[in-house]
């Protein structure tokens, strides 16, 4: 990757670029890691969003003991860069899938959800065959109604994975997405029938005779109340490092927009719109319109493929290439459009970093 860009003042970058502030983004990791630190748990972020080893190597350094990931194609690529202890919190089926996993488990500290008993007899299988090992976590339906077993059938699966050759049972893992978009106190009442759901999965567990290693969850739309409850000793949510606009809305508490798009203008056909050179290829366009870093007189109306649609005050000025940094409606949507990611302080490009983890989906 050109490294033609370090050094140079935001201004001097060519545009659209996706940027990440190394100040804020310190002090949101600073935050997520000490929150998990005061309730007992280990922080094991999740990359979903961030998708680059790089990114990846300083939430280790800057307190997280492993990273998160969606699939075993984004875990390969952690490894390939140097993230060696990783979590795929999915279930991983099928015999190509299974055979990558195997194979990725001999060269890292591997540990995937799993769900169905035929399932863990598969990668137990492949993964023994292979000469490798792998932790797995029980995947616990919390009241989302996606992936996971109620409560009262993981002790069942707990115990086949302590029969199995190839695998090691580190725990229970369940994720309470159904709650991130209710309003506050919808929400506490449903992080806490979440947190009882897994609690109870573990009960039921060991009092099977099964020890539990780990309890594993949470996502950054409500992270701070899943502390709150006690259940977990290892925190997945991640996503507040970058912080968006959809976070913002969820009221995520103590952190700073630290992922923007630096764009420009490109027309002003009057003085009421003006339009940009980023579109929805460039922000996404899952939850929302992006917002505008530090103006008040223009806001973002529409995206097309590849302009943005800017609404302006009376009072505002704004000329061809003039530049704008926007900040994402959603950094999931958002990070796997790009390629790299120009880790920025003080105005300044100090890295340019690889956004391996794009378009893994395997």
């Amino acid at each position: 990757m050109s490294h033609a860009d370090l050094g140079k003042a935001i201004v001097e970058l060519d545009t659209p670029a996706l940027l990440l502030d190394l100040n804020a983004l310190d002090r949101n990791i600073a935050t997520m890691a000490a929150g998990a630190h005061a309730a007992n748990a280990d922080w094991r972020p999740h990359i979903k969003a961030s998708k680059a080893p790089e990114l990846a190597k300083r939430l280790l350094d800057g307190g997280a003991v492993g990273v998160t990931s969606a699939k075993v194609s984004e875990a390969e690529q952690m490894v390939d860069g140097g993230v060696d202890d990783i979590l795929i919190a999915n279930e991983i089926v099928g015999p190509i899938k299974i055979a990558r996993l195997a194979r990725l488990a001999r060269r890292a500290r591997l540990c995937v959800a799993v769900d169905d008993a035929a399932n863990l007899r598969e990668i137990a299988a492949a993964v023994s065959a292979d000469g490798g090992a792998i932790d797995v976590l029980i995947d616990i339906n919390v009241n989302m109604n996606r992936c996971g077993v109620p409560p009262e059938a993981a002790l069942p699966l707990a115990q086949l994975a302590l029969e199995l050759d190839g695998v090691s049972l580190r725990g229970l893992m369940g994720y309470e997405g159904h709650v991130m978009n209710m309003e506050p106190e919808e929400k506490e009442r449903a992080t806490i029938a979440a947190a009882e759901q897994l609690a109870e999965a573990r009960r039921l567990v060991e009092a099977g005779g099964i020890d539990i290693r780990c309890t594993s969850g949470g996502g950054t739309g409500n992270y701070w109340l899943t502390l709150q409850q006690g259940h977990l000793n290892e925190l997945q949510a991640g996503g507040g490092v970058l912080m968006d606009a959809t976070y913002s809305a969820m009221g995520v508490p103590n952190h700073e927009y630290a992922l923007s798009i630096l764009t420009q203008v490109i027309s002003t056909p009057n003085d009421e719109r003006a339009i940009g050179d980023a579109g929805w290829k460039t922000t996404g366009h899952h939850t929302g319109m992006p917002l505008i870093h530090g103006r008040e007189d223009l806001d973002v109306v529409n995206l097309s493929a590849e302009h943005t649609h800017y609404r302006l005050a009376p009072e505002a000025q704004l000329r061809p290439g003039e530049k704008i940094q926007l900040i994402p409606s959603y950094s999931d949507s958002t990070v796997l459009l790009h390629r790299q990611i120009h880790a920025i302080r003080n105005g300044t490009v100090e890295a340019v970093w690889e956004v391996a983890g794009a378009g893994m989906l395997q």
